[in-house]
Parts: structure tokens; sequence; C-alpha cells
């Protein structure tokens, strides 16, 4: 599946950081003029005390797609390992998540500057694989190129049997 955002890619992935540094800072102007309907970005402090933002927002785009409170629950999962695995290996610098709507489904994405001291270790990320892997119909971490990106995508139970 690709994803639909109209970002440049780094590794592969959107590259939210990009699209957030290239805004325009005019008053009035939005933040990123290319971007394909359905698309929300969100721009938090590496603080896992504003996490339940992130939460928030994928609560009311899950409720947009029409999941149910099972499917929305599971995508706040989803968002709260997302931005733990940012947090957890970036290096301080600001959480970079889009929340992508489709008809049916959502894929969130997020970004971080890597920290250089630290490798993106598949042991200290055990956990929150084995958390996504239930929560979440298709998901990927990676380290590359300085920076950590996190892929999620959870659809609508009655859109898997379609």
């Amino acid at each position: 599946m690709a994803i639909p955002f109209g970002l440049p890619l780094v590794g592969g992935w959107p590259n939210i950081a990009t699209n957030v540094a290239t805004a325009s800072r005019d008053e009035g102007s939005v933040l990123n003029d290319n971007r394909a309907d359905g698309l929300i970005e969100l721009v938090l402090p590496a603080d896992t005390r504003l996490v339940r933002v992130a939460r928030l927002v994928a609560s009311g785009v899950a409720t947009t797609a029409g999941f149910d409170v099972d499917e929305v629950e599971d995508l706040r999962i989803a968002v709260d390992e997302l931005c733990t695995a940012l947090v957890e290996g970036g290096d301080g610098s600001p959480l970079l998540l889009g929340f992508d709507l489709g008809d049916g489904e959502v894929t969130v994405v997020g970004s971080t500057s890597a920290s250089g001291g630290v490798a993106f270790e598949p042991d200290r990320l055990a956990l929150s694989r084995q958390i996504l892997a239930v929560v979440a119909d298709d998901h990927h971490l990676s380290a590359d190129h300085g920076q950590i990106s996190v892929r999620v995508h959870k659809r609508r139970t009655d859109s898997k049997d379609a």
C-alpha cells in the first residue's frame, strides 16, 4: 500500500520533518497546501506526558473512519506504542505525526531524529512490536539516516472482509 501523503520520502517513508520545516511561516498560510484530503499533521514535544494528545487525535480520526469502540481503542494503543518508540529512541527532537484518514482505514506515520548514541535495538522494542502486531493490521519501525520512522495501519473490521 502506498502512503498517499504527497510528502518527501526519506528511507521509503514520508518525511514529515521536511514538510513541517518547509511550511510557510506567513500569518494565515496553510501548513501544507499540497496535502491529500484526510491528512492530519501533529507536532509534539518529545514528552511522554503529551502522548495523550496523540491518542486523542487517534480516537477522533478512528471514530471518523467508522471504527467501532474496540477498533478505536486498538488504534489508541498503537499510537501510544508508536509515540513511546519515538520518544525512547529519539534525541529529544519533536515527534512528527501524520494521521491519514481513508475509507474505513487509518494510517499513522511518525518520525523524529534518532539519538546518536542509542541504536534502535530490536530487543528493546520487542514488547512494542508484539503489541502492535495485535492491535494493528500492519506496522513498521525503522531507524535510517539519523531518523526513526514508525508506521501503523488499521482497517475497520468490515473493510477487511470486503
